[in-house]
């Protein structure tokens, strides 16, 4: 199994390794990742969405975008598995040259967010029951911001085959700030929404995304939007 974790973020790596490797989350129908596709994951975290990725696409490209320390454990587990196809990029997606800060929980990582987000009560209460046996004070890092444009470029990516994007309510402002161009090079997006403020509306999403050519599909399931406010968005152009 393609996962390798520091002793500290087990936790984290046991419930996200059964949502992506066991219960395949990310393998939606119409979904499916071939073998050279191209895979952009806005978002990656420890790289468990990377790890699985990856082997779907050995002839493809991973570029893994995280602008967090979570991005030293992402690094260890592509080199430990020898995964040449996995581009790690330690930049937030948005406005070029913008910075902001960014709420971490070592040892628990599932939850990063932006500090002037905050989680809804049921989230913060399982934050502090789970991420209390690691460490007593959250970290605040600051991450820097790239446009998904200019990583694409810098990477030589013609065409995105499959865009993930879970990123805690950034996903707001990456797709406010996505030009015309960088949507027309994307043919597949799986985001996770989340509505921590009044500001954050799934229905501002699918508009966007209808806008520019997407047929959206909404997936929520009523624990995980009732009580920590996020669900699912598949995207794929009509």
């Amino acid at each position: 199994m393609l996962w390798l974790a520091s002793p500290q973020q087990q936790a984290a790596a046991r419930y996200v390794v059964n949502e992506i490797f066991t219960k395949e989350r990310y393998n939606h129908p119409g979904f499916q990742i071939a073998p050279t596709h191209t895979v952009v994951d806005i978002g990656a975290n420890m790289g468990v969405f990377v790890l699985w990725a990856a082997q779907k696409a050995k002839q493809g490209k991973v570029l893994a975008i995280e602008p967090t320390s979570a991005i030293d454990v992402l690094r260890m587990n592509v080199e430990r598995n020898g995964l040449s196809n996995v581009v790690p990029i330690q930049f937030a997606a948005g406005r070029d040259g913008e910075t902001f800060q960014i709420t971490t929980y070592p040892g628990f990582n599932i939850v990063n967010h932006h500090v002037g987000w905050q989680p809804k009560f049921w989230t913060k209460f399982f934050i502090k029951l789970l991420y209390g046996k690691y460490q007593s004070q959250p970290v605040v890092e600051t991450a820097s911001v790239k446009s998904l444009k200019r990583i694409l470029d810098e990477n030589g990516v013609d065409r995105v085959n499959y865009l993930k994007c879970d990123c805690e309510g950034g996903e707001y402002e990456i797709f406010r700030t996505l030009d015309d161009a960088t949507f027309d090079r994307i043919d597949k997006i799986a985001m996770e929404f989340h509505e921590y403020s009044p500001k954050q509306k799934r229905q501002e999403l699918i508009d966007l995304l209808e806008k520019h050519g997407f047929k959206v599909q909404v997936e929520k399931s009523w624990f995980e939007y009732t009580f920590m406010k996020y669900g699912m968005l598949w995207a794929v152009r009509g």
